[in-house]
């Protein structure tokens, strides 16, 4: 697949360490390798570039000797240089974006950073033909925060422990050598999804309070626009990318992408956009926009003083 490689060091470099700038062969392999893509399939880096305050400069032949473009994002106002502040992060942005709409046949953009500033440029590439993965810390919430919106997170335990990553040895019946294994992230119990889980906790008690619905609506539809709804109060007035609304629905028994054992795939109404365009009908504010080339666009709009229209029907059911 396709990737781009965009590395926010200041940030990274104070989460690993060292080791982060003396392997950096070792955890880019690693990447290539398939270490946290989709379906573990291989990398192929078009770009990679590096973000960094000047006195970082030292690290910049190792970094090219890797295959790095290192890029010195010195801040302007006087205040912000003596503070030790850089521009990288807007930097990091603009290119993110430029890349996410310029380069072609691109399957992925990789912006290793836990800083949680980035959330609205995922939102803002992520798509049905683009992947976007984050770094995050599992030992603070931006693990958490990252596993809601992107579509895999680089947790830092497993990178430092991909500094001293090796290929292994290829097998004779093998095309390629098994894809790299990922450290479990620490805490990953106590980590695991708390959203989904409250999800399910509040599906089943639907399921035993909800006897009764009318024959032709699906009995998890009202559920289904409730979590959209919720997705959408995270980043009101912004697209929601498929992958999280398909992830945030998995919650309901009933829900399927593909039909199995005779039960039908989105709630039996043939694909994710006539699926989405039903939700609509329940609740306005779900706003569904056929694309021509990224499948369908859903956004929420959250009215600010109203509840939505599918959130008082449920209240007043289980009432």
């Amino acid at each position: 697949m396709n990737s781009v490689l965009l590395v926010d060091f200041d940030n990274i470099y104070a989460a690993t360490g060292v080791g982060f700038t003396e392997n950096v062969a070792n955890w880019v392999l690693w990447l290539e390798d398939g270490a946290l893509s989709e379906r573990q399939k291989r990398r192929k880096f078009v770009s990679k570039r590096v973000y960094w305050n000047l006195q970082y400069d030292v690290h910049r032949p190792v970094f090219e000797a890797a295959g790095f473009e290192a890029f010195n994002c010195r801040a302007f106002a006087k205040n912000k240089i003596s503070a030790g502040k850089s521009s990288a992060d807007i930097v990091l942005t603009m290119d993110a974006i430029e890349m996410a709409m310029q380069v072609k046949n691109l399957d992925e953009v990789i912006v290793l950073t836990t800083d949680s500033d980035f959330v609205p440029v995922v939102n803002r590439i992520q798509s049905p033909r683009l992947h976007v993965v984050t770094g995050g810390k599992e030992t603070d919430p931006t693990y958490e925060l990252y596993s809601q919106h992107a579509d895999a997170v680089v947790h830092m335990s497993a990178l430092k422990a991909a500094c001293d990553y090796e290929r292994t040895p290829r097998k004779w019946y093998r095309f390629r050598s098994p894809p790299p294994e990922v450290v479990a992230p620490r805490l990953v119990q106590e980590r695991r999804s708390p959203f989904i889980m409250k999800v399910r906790n509040a599906v089943m008690d639907e399921m035993d309070t909800h006897t009764s619905r009318p024959a032709d609506e699906h009995p998890h539809l009202t559920r289904a626009v409730e979590l959209v709804m919720q997705l959408g109060a995270r980043t009101p007035d912004q697209p929601i990318a498929r992958e999280k609304i398909v992830k945030a629905l998995s919650a309901i028994p009933d829900f399927t992408t593909v039909a199995h054992k005779g039960q039908p795939a989105w709630f039996g109404l043939r694909n994710y956009a006539v699926m989405m365009m039903r939700l609509r009908a329940l609740e306005p504010s779900i706003e569904v926009h056929p694309q021509k080339r990224n499948g369908t666009k859903v956004i929420c709009r959250v009215p600010k003083t109203a509840a939505p229209a599918a959130l008082q029907a449920s209240a007043e059911a289980t009432a």
